[in-house]
């Protein structure tokens, strides 16, 4: 006979009674806390409302570091220093052909992530073909769309290219990256950037047909509410596993994760450390396959090695010294990780069919209804952090008054896109943005 079969069950509503008992007449509802996606958070959670969702996760994680390509020589040294210091993939962006030996002559081809920010088919073949096959070559022409305002040519031709692209590569090759980031950056809730990235990929499925279901990638971003961001992904494996059904295919998830830019600061920047290490725990718990850190300074600061070894750290910290790769089921089975997620799935999936409904992601993008909807939540959420009831430590809560001066390398506030767009673009902003002008004002630095 085990320990806890000497006490007797004690049911839900036995602890309810209990709960309210101790109340001494207070409400119980006011422990009950609603978050923006319209969960409530219970104060307890029990085996009598237990919900097992069952979302196959991978068993390891692998370490990324990112790098936009300027000059391709420097970029390959910076991924081979970073490869030989513990990552295990790196991430390049690049939005203009550049040299592609000159980059990867001395590196492993099979730890090459390409993110690409244009639709040139040629030079995507010939990156495909001088690295044999082995990289990872994503595109994301729906999500150039939504954050620029634009097609990089129009929709009919873009989607002859992504064509042309599918039937070059073989058919288990992801290229289609699905960027949900760009939903999230730009105030999303949770369930609205799940739902917009379901219909986003649902696009390349109808259009490039369900042969596309096993091409995709999904790329995410990570804030601060810990456990639900861990939830995300976990509701995003089960989502897209009822979309697989939908076209009758046995899916594969492969999810991206990196920090939100949206809670990032420029002053107390040590600050931002504490908040990427929370957001790539739950990264890591939530089951992503490739997990890419921030550097603390990366909101007004260039690339540079000190930063870029924290955010690396991290990393390695979590898997080698932390021991997550041995507790990446460690949320399954738990009452309300299991209860959340079919809530948060749940949810999503009511805006999802909304928008189905509504023709599809790419029919409200064009009418504005994608934008409003997350100007409406970002709205929210920065109405909250100007009250001081959404806290960043070291901005609207505890600043530090003799803070040095910050240096600043390029602009940090949200870049609003000049010249003609045919949708109105999701640009990403930081919460802190409006305060932290205020502030560098009496640095005498004014934007």
């Amino acid at each position: 006979m085990t320990l806890f079969n000497e006490f007797n069950k004690i049911s839900s509503k036995e602890w309810k009674q209990k709960i309210q008992m101790d109340l001494k007449g207070a409400d119980y509802q006011t422990l009950i806390t609603r978050t923006p996606e319209h969960i409530d958070i219970k104060p307890f959670y029990h085996y009598d409302d237990f919900i097992a969702m069952e979302q196959p996760a991978p068993q390891n994680f692998k370490i990324c570091q990112e790098l936009y390509i300027n000059h391709p020589e420097t970029a390959g040294s910076i991924a081979r220093n970073a490869l030989e210091k513990g990552a295990q993939h790196f991430t390049f962006y690049f939005d203009k052909q550049f040299d592609i030996q000159q980059l990867i002559s001395k590196l492993d081809h099979a730890r090459l992530i390409f993110k690409a920010g244009l639709l040139d088919t040629d030079f995507i073949k010939k990156l495909y073909e001088q690295t044999h096959g082995k990289s990872q070559i994503l595109i994301d022409p729906v999500g150039h769309l939504v954050r620029y305002g634009n097609w990089y040519e129009n929709e009919q031709k873009d989607f002859e290219k992504l064509k042309e692209l599918q039937k070059f590569f073989p058919g288990n090759f992801r290229f289609l990256e699905i960027r949900s980031d760009h939903y999230k950056d730009a105030g999303a809730t949770i369930t609205q950037e799940l739902a917009y990235a379901l219909s986003h990929a649902v696009e390349y499925a109808e259009k490039l047909g369900k042969k596309s279901l096993n091409q995709i990638l999904f790329t995410v971003a990570n804030s601060s509410h810990y456990f639900f961001e861990i939830v995300k992904l976990k509701a995003l494996r089960y989502l897209w596993q009822l979309i697989g059904n939908e076209y009758n295919v046995n899916v594969s998830t492969e999810i991206y994760t990196r920090p939100s830019i949206r809670n990032k600061t420029i002053f107390d920047p040590y600050v931002n450390m504490l908040r990427t290490g929370m957001e790539m725990m739950s990264a890591v718990l939530g089951g992503s396959d490739y997990v890419a850190n921030m550097p603390f300074d990366a909101v007004y600061h260039k690339s540079n090695e000190f930063s870029e070894r924290i955010a690396r750290n991290q990393l390695l910290i979590l898997q080698k010294e932390a021991g997550f790769e041995q507790a990446l089921n460690s949320t399954e089975g738990d009452y309300y990780m299991e209860e959340t997620t079919y809530k948060l799935a749940g949810k999503t999936l009511e805006i999802f069919k909304q928008v189905e409904k509504a023709g599809g992601l790419l029919a409200q993008l064009y009418k504005g209804k994608i934008q409003e909807k997350i100007a409406g939540s970002a709205a929210k959420e920065q109405a909250l952090f100007d009250e001081g009831k959404l806290v960043l430590v070291g901005t609207n809560k505890y600043p530090n008054s003799n803070e040095p001066k910050p240096e600043i390398d390029f602009y940090p506030f949200m870049k609003k896109r000049s010249g003609q767009t045919l949708i109105t673009p999701v640009i990403p902003k930081r919460l802190a943005e409006k305060n932290e002008q205020e502030r560098l004002k009496k640095y005498g630095i004014k934007f």
